[in-house]
Protein backbone atom coordinates (compact mmCIF):
# COMPACT_ATOMS: atom_id res chain seq x y z
CA UNK A 1 0.00 0.00 0.00
CA UNK A 2 0.86 3.60 -0.47
CA UNK A 3 2.64 5.25 2.76
CA UNK A 4 -0.21 6.59 5.06
CA UNK A 5 -0.35 8.20 8.01
CA UNK A 6 -3.22 9.25 10.79
CA UNK A 7 -4.62 12.32 11.60
CA UNK A 8 -7.36 11.19 14.22
CA UNK A 9 -9.78 9.08 12.49
CA UNK A 10 -8.84 10.17 8.74
CA UNK A 11 -6.06 8.46 7.03
CA UNK A 12 -4.13 10.23 4.81
CA UNK A 13 -2.24 8.21 1.59
CA UNK A 14 0.78 9.80 0.04
CA UNK A 15 0.97 9.82 -3.47
CA UNK A 16 -0.38 11.83 -6.43
CA UNK A 17 -3.27 14.36 -6.75
CA UNK A 18 -6.36 12.80 -7.66
CA UNK A 19 -9.75 13.91 -9.05
CA UNK A 20 -12.63 11.53 -8.25
CA UNK A 21 -15.93 11.22 -10.96
CA UNK A 22 -19.08 9.93 -9.78
CA UNK A 23 -22.10 9.16 -12.10
CA UNK A 24 -25.13 8.85 -10.08
CA UNK A 25 -28.59 8.13 -10.40
CA UNK A 26 -31.35 8.15 -7.47
CA UNK A 27 -28.88 7.09 -4.99
CA UNK A 28 -30.14 9.23 -2.29
CA UNK A 29 -29.91 6.83 0.08
CA UNK A 30 -25.96 5.67 -0.23
CA UNK A 31 -24.21 8.51 -2.33
CA UNK A 32 -23.84 10.62 0.88
CA UNK A 33 -22.28 7.50 3.24
CA UNK A 34 -19.85 7.25 0.18
CA UNK A 35 -18.89 10.80 -0.15
CA UNK A 36 -18.66 11.35 3.66
CA UNK A 37 -16.14 8.47 3.44
CA UNK A 38 -14.25 9.36 0.55
CA UNK A 39 -13.50 13.03 1.87
CA UNK A 40 -12.22 11.60 5.38
CA UNK A 41 -9.59 9.28 3.26
CA UNK A 42 -7.15 11.37 1.80
CA UNK A 43 -5.93 15.05 1.64
CA UNK A 44 -4.50 14.12 -2.34
CA UNK A 45 -8.06 13.75 -3.67
CA UNK A 46 -8.63 17.83 -4.68
CA UNK A 47 -11.39 17.20 -6.72
CA UNK A 48 -15.15 15.31 -5.93
CA UNK A 49 -17.25 15.25 -8.98
CA UNK A 50 -21.02 13.73 -9.06
CA UNK A 51 -22.99 13.98 -12.45
CA UNK A 52 -26.18 13.45 -12.12
CA UNK A 53 -27.98 11.15 -14.77
CA UNK A 54 -32.01 12.96 -14.40
CA UNK A 55 -32.62 11.64 -10.59
CA UNK A 56 -35.95 11.71 -9.67
CA UNK A 57 -34.94 11.65 -5.97
CA UNK A 58 -32.66 13.78 -3.76
CA UNK A 59 -29.17 12.38 -5.29
CA UNK A 60 -28.13 15.91 -6.32
CA UNK A 61 -29.36 17.72 -2.78
CA UNK A 62 -27.33 14.45 -0.66
CA UNK A 63 -24.59 15.13 -2.77
CA UNK A 64 -23.61 18.58 -2.47
CA UNK A 65 -24.41 18.15 1.81
CA UNK A 66 -22.30 15.67 1.59
CA UNK A 67 -18.82 16.42 0.20
CA UNK A 68 -19.19 16.95 -3.43
CA UNK A 69 -16.95 19.74 -4.73
CA UNK A 70 -19.53 19.82 -7.76
CA UNK A 71 -22.41 18.58 -8.86
CA UNK A 72 -24.18 18.94 -12.11
CA UNK A 73 -27.14 17.55 -14.20
CA UNK A 74 -28.26 16.06 -17.16
CA UNK A 75 -31.19 14.40 -18.41
CA UNK A 76 -31.59 11.13 -17.82
CA UNK A 77 -29.15 9.44 -21.03
CA UNK A 78 -27.49 6.32 -19.08
CA UNK A 79 -24.15 6.06 -17.13
CA UNK A 80 -21.94 6.72 -20.29
CA UNK A 81 -23.64 9.72 -20.93
CA UNK A 82 -23.33 10.91 -17.40
CA UNK A 83 -19.19 10.29 -17.33
CA UNK A 84 -19.19 11.47 -21.01
CA UNK A 85 -20.68 15.13 -18.93
CA UNK A 86 -17.64 14.87 -16.23
CA UNK A 87 -14.87 14.01 -17.97
CA UNK A 88 -13.94 17.53 -19.12
CA UNK A 89 -13.74 18.73 -16.10
CA UNK A 90 -11.18 16.37 -14.84
CA UNK A 91 -8.31 18.44 -13.35
CA UNK A 92 -5.77 16.38 -12.24
CA UNK A 93 -3.20 13.93 -14.09
CA UNK A 94 -5.09 10.83 -12.20
CA UNK A 95 -8.97 10.37 -11.96
CA UNK A 96 -10.99 7.64 -9.93
CA UNK A 97 -14.05 6.09 -11.88
CA UNK A 98 -16.32 5.37 -8.97
CA UNK A 99 -19.95 4.11 -7.98
CA UNK A 100 -22.24 6.03 -5.64
CA UNK A 101 -23.03 2.99 -3.89
CA UNK A 102 -19.83 2.05 -2.24
CA UNK A 103 -20.42 3.74 1.09
CA UNK A 104 -17.70 2.98 3.81
CA UNK A 105 -15.72 0.29 1.32
CA UNK A 106 -14.48 3.36 -0.73
CA UNK A 107 -11.05 3.30 1.29
CA UNK A 108 -10.20 0.46 -1.15
CA UNK A 109 -9.53 3.06 -3.59
CA UNK A 110 -6.17 2.63 -2.10
CA UNK A 111 -5.32 -0.54 -3.89
CA UNK A 112 -6.78 0.63 -7.00
CA UNK A 113 -3.91 3.39 -7.06
CA UNK A 114 -0.83 1.88 -6.09
CA UNK A 115 0.07 0.40 -9.37
CA UNK A 116 -0.84 4.15 -10.75
CA UNK A 117 1.16 5.77 -8.30
CA UNK A 118 3.88 3.27 -9.08
CA UNK A 119 4.51 3.81 -12.86
CA UNK A 120 3.37 -0.03 -13.05
CA UNK A 121 -0.18 0.93 -14.90
CA UNK A 122 -2.14 3.88 -17.13
CA UNK A 123 -6.01 1.79 -16.11
CA UNK A 124 -6.30 -0.21 -12.71
CA UNK A 125 -9.42 -2.08 -12.71
CA UNK A 126 -11.01 -2.94 -9.39
CA UNK A 127 -11.56 -7.20 -9.09
CA UNK A 128 -14.87 -7.13 -6.43
CA UNK A 129 -14.68 -10.13 -4.27
CA UNK A 130 -16.88 -12.66 -6.20
CA UNK A 131 -15.76 -10.89 -9.60
CA UNK A 132 -14.06 -14.07 -11.21
CA UNK A 133 -17.48 -16.28 -11.50
CA UNK A 134 -20.98 -15.94 -12.09
CA UNK A 135 -23.12 -13.75 -9.51
CA UNK A 136 -26.86 -13.65 -9.32
CA UNK A 137 -27.79 -13.80 -12.53
CA UNK A 138 -25.00 -12.09 -14.01
CA UNK A 139 -22.57 -14.67 -15.79
CA UNK A 140 -24.00 -14.28 -19.35
CA UNK A 141 -23.16 -10.74 -19.24
CA UNK A 142 -20.21 -11.22 -18.08
CA UNK A 143 -19.17 -13.82 -20.92
CA UNK A 144 -20.35 -11.44 -23.32
CA UNK A 145 -17.84 -8.84 -21.86
CA UNK A 146 -15.34 -10.89 -21.01
CA UNK A 147 -15.10 -12.10 -25.10
CA UNK A 148 -15.51 -9.21 -26.51
CA UNK A 149 -12.93 -7.48 -25.03
CA UNK A 150 -10.52 -10.31 -25.81
CA UNK A 151 -11.53 -10.47 -29.07
CA UNK A 152 -11.12 -7.29 -29.88
CA UNK A 153 -7.82 -6.30 -28.01
CA UNK A 154 -6.73 -9.79 -26.34
CA UNK A 155 -7.10 -8.97 -23.10
CA UNK A 156 -8.53 -11.58 -20.95
CA UNK A 157 -10.50 -9.60 -18.19
CA UNK A 158 -11.29 -11.26 -14.86
CA UNK A 159 -13.92 -8.12 -13.94
CA UNK A 160 -14.98 -6.92 -17.20
CA UNK A 161 -18.21 -5.19 -16.23
CA UNK A 162 -16.24 -3.10 -13.16
CA UNK A 163 -16.88 0.36 -13.02
CA UNK A 164 -14.32 1.25 -10.19
CA UNK A 165 -11.47 2.10 -11.78
CA UNK A 166 -8.17 4.72 -11.42
CA UNK A 167 -6.95 5.93 -15.24
CA UNK A 168 -4.52 8.41 -15.97
CA UNK A 169 -6.60 11.59 -17.78
CA UNK A 170 -4.08 11.01 -20.81
CA UNK A 171 -6.19 7.54 -21.24
CA UNK A 172 -9.72 8.96 -20.21
CA UNK A 173 -11.92 8.19 -23.51
CA UNK A 174 -13.00 11.22 -25.86
CA UNK A 175 -16.57 9.07 -26.45
CA UNK A 176 -18.90 6.46 -24.84
CA UNK A 177 -21.84 4.72 -25.40
CA UNK A 178 -24.94 6.27 -22.89
CA UNK A 179 -25.70 2.71 -21.50
CA UNK A 180 -24.14 -0.36 -19.39
CA UNK A 181 -21.84 -1.20 -21.50
CA UNK A 182 -19.56 1.79 -20.67
CA UNK A 183 -16.71 -0.27 -19.09
CA UNK A 184 -16.75 -2.63 -21.76
CA UNK A 185 -15.87 0.09 -24.16
CA UNK A 186 -13.97 2.17 -22.32
CA UNK A 187 -11.28 -0.67 -21.45
CA UNK A 188 -11.45 -1.56 -25.20
CA UNK A 189 -10.83 1.54 -25.84
CA UNK A 190 -7.62 2.07 -23.27
CA UNK A 191 -5.89 -0.80 -24.28
CA UNK A 192 -6.09 -0.17 -28.21
CA UNK A 193 -4.47 2.90 -27.49
CA UNK A 194 -2.02 1.10 -25.82
CA UNK A 195 -2.60 1.69 -22.04
CA UNK A 196 -1.23 -0.48 -19.74
CA UNK A 197 -3.84 -2.03 -18.15
CA UNK A 198 -3.79 -4.04 -15.00
CA UNK A 199 -6.65 -5.43 -12.52
CA UNK A 200 -6.35 -5.11 -8.71
CA UNK A 201 -8.01 -7.22 -5.96
CA UNK A 202 -9.71 -4.82 -3.65
CA UNK A 203 -12.10 -4.87 -1.23
CA UNK A 204 -15.66 -2.48 -2.59
CA UNK A 205 -19.06 -3.45 -1.83
CA UNK A 206 -22.07 -2.17 -3.49
CA UNK A 207 -25.70 -3.06 -4.16
CA UNK A 208 -26.12 -6.41 -5.89
CA UNK A 209 -28.95 -6.45 -8.38
CA UNK A 210 -30.72 -9.56 -7.29
CA UNK A 211 -33.45 -11.77 -8.46
CA UNK A 212 -36.72 -9.73 -8.65
CA UNK A 213 -38.25 -8.68 -12.17
CA UNK A 214 -36.49 -5.39 -11.94
CA UNK A 215 -33.18 -7.05 -11.33
CA UNK A 216 -33.45 -9.32 -14.28
CA UNK A 217 -34.76 -6.64 -16.65
CA UNK A 218 -32.17 -4.50 -15.55
CA UNK A 219 -29.55 -7.43 -16.52
CA UNK A 220 -31.37 -7.89 -20.11
CA UNK A 221 -30.57 -4.31 -20.79
CA UNK A 222 -27.24 -4.56 -19.66
CA UNK A 223 -27.04 -7.65 -22.33
CA UNK A 224 -28.22 -5.54 -24.99
CA UNK A 225 -26.13 -2.76 -24.02
CA UNK A 226 -22.89 -4.66 -23.41
CA UNK A 227 -23.89 -6.29 -27.24
CA UNK A 228 -24.25 -3.02 -28.65
CA UNK A 229 -20.79 -1.23 -27.42
CA UNK A 230 -18.75 -4.41 -28.58
CA UNK A 231 -20.22 -4.12 -31.60
CA UNK A 232 -19.57 -0.50 -32.18
CA UNK A 233 -15.81 -1.31 -31.04
CA UNK A 234 -15.89 -3.81 -33.48
CA UNK A 235 -16.72 -1.10 -36.27
CA UNK A 236 -14.62 1.12 -38.31
CA UNK A 237 -12.92 4.38 -36.45
CA UNK A 238 -15.61 6.29 -38.75
CA UNK A 239 -19.06 4.53 -38.40
CA UNK A 240 -18.09 3.61 -34.86
CA UNK A 241 -18.29 7.48 -33.96
CA UNK A 242 -21.16 8.17 -35.49
CA UNK A 243 -22.77 4.97 -33.91
CA UNK A 244 -21.45 6.32 -30.53
CA UNK A 245 -23.44 9.65 -31.10
CA UNK A 246 -26.40 7.69 -31.68
CA UNK A 247 -26.67 5.96 -28.68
Amino acid sequence: MPPQANRGDVQVFAGPRVTVLIAAWNEAERIGETLRALAALTANITQILVVDDGSTDSTVEVARASGATRVISIRHAGKGAALMAGIPLIDEDTALLLDADLGKSVAAVAELLRPIEAGEADLAIAILPGSGGPRRGRGMVVRLARWGIRRLTGFTAVAPLSGQRAIRRCMLPERLPRGWGVEVAATIDALRRGARVVEVEADFTHRVTGNSVAGWRHRARQFVDVSVAVGLAALPRRRRSRGANKQ
